[in-house]
């Protein structure tokens, strides 16, 4: 095989809009059954789309963050760069959401203006809704509450000089096991206590393997991850059909990841330009598409002409091409200022990939 140490992979590119594009599909199907009703359903299978998001970001971490372990203030360029990736879009995106619900409340159905959870959503902190869920303003920004978590300790891990790898699996080990002993009614600080934390783990084992090509090494992390991720539902003393499907899920999404990243010397360079170009448009896509695909339904409800299966498409094209223009017209200059002017972002040179959060 070729070797794969490399700054740019056009797979993991695309599968970012893929991943993205299946959790657009999933709500695009949620707002056409709730705007039009009709007795659709839900597809739900898209919401594999978070977990190969956040597999993802674990990859992209070892792979243009790997250099800063053990340098002097790597932690400092680590979390800045993270702040300008992250933060002015879904700032800007919950805003967004928050003006919505000032100005047109009507057309907001699952959230409401609660001061103490608007300044949480802005701070990426977990809290519950209106409706009980432990979720932001912003819905989808729930996928970020985990990111900044995972980032978090990523970036504590190079500021005490520890080797990342190790000090990550620590942590999200002990969350993940937490998740057997964490109530429903327990504050919402404890929805880290989730087995979902260890995608960004695959994540990195992935990356670690693409700089040392240890077989050995990649086998027994992986083999360590999935039998956490086997033990942990018995640990209540029971294990259901639902954990074993579960499992199933875990092991094709990493897989998934390995296979991309193993065929990249093969598909880089080769995979069409605008799917790259969506891939770095993800971000954007996955925070404007709940603000932006529901206008769909509700316009073909208003005109007499309530069909699902045309509300479903017409909100994927348009918010794919919404999240075109808003990454090229807003996100990419915004991101462009940020890097320019503030501190601790340019220096270290790292992979042409960054990750996009999620879903």
């Amino acid at each position: 095989m070729p070797a794969l140490p490399r700054s740019k992979y056009d797979g993991i590119q695309s599968l970012r809009f893929v991943a993205a594009l299946l959790v657009v599909i999933t709500h695009s199907t949620f707002y056409a059954s709730e705007r039009l009703g009709a007795g659709s359903d839900t597809w739900h299978f898209g919401e594999v789309g978070v977990d190969i998001f956040f597999v993802i970001s674990g990859f992209v971490m070892m792979i243009s963050a790997g250099s800063l372990a053990g340098t002097k203030d790597g932690w400092k360029f680590f979390g800045m760069r993270r702040l300008v990736r992250i933060v002015p879009m879904y700032w800007l995106a919950t805003t967004a959401k928050l003006a919505t619900l000032v100005l047109l409340p009507s057309a907001v159905l699952h959230a409401s203006l609660n001061p103490g959870t608007t300044i949480l959503s802005y701070l990426f902190l977990p809290s519950r809704n209106g409706e009980g869920r432990i979720e932001p303003l912003l819905g989808v920004g729930w996928t970020l509450t985990f990111e900044m978590f995972f980032y978090a300790v990523f970036t504590i891990a190079l500021l005490v000089r520890a080797k990342p790898i190790y000090f990550c699996a620590a942590i999200l080990s002990a969350a993940a096991i937490g998740s057997a002993f964490r109530g429903d009614d327990w504050p919402p600080a404890t929805v880290y206590l989730n087995p979902i934390v260890l995608y960004f783990l695959v994540g990195m084992v992935i990356g670690q393997w693409t700089k040392d090509r240890s077989i050995t090494r990649l086998a027994a992390w992986l083999g360590y991850i999935v039998a956490l991720w086997a033990i942990i539902p018995l640990l209540d003393g029971s294990y259901t059909s639902a954990d074993l499907q579960g499992l199933i899920r875990h092991l094709t999404v990493a897989a998934l990841l390995l296979a991309v990243t193993a065929a990249e010397p093969w598909v880089g360079g080769r995979i069409p330009k605008p799917m790259i170009f969506m891939g770095d448009a993800s971000y954007s896509l996955y925070l404007f598409h709940p603000l932006i695909a529901p206008i769909v339904p509700i316009l073909l409800a208003k005109i007499g002409f309530p069909s699902v299966p045309l509300s479903i498409v017409l909100s994927i094209v348009v918010v794919t091409m919404a999240a075109a223009l808003i990454y090229r017209y807003v996100e990419r200059p915004i991101t462009r200022v940020l890097q320019a002017r503030l501190p601790y972002v340019r220096r270290h040179k790292a992979a042409t990939i960054e990750p996009a959060p999620v879903a």
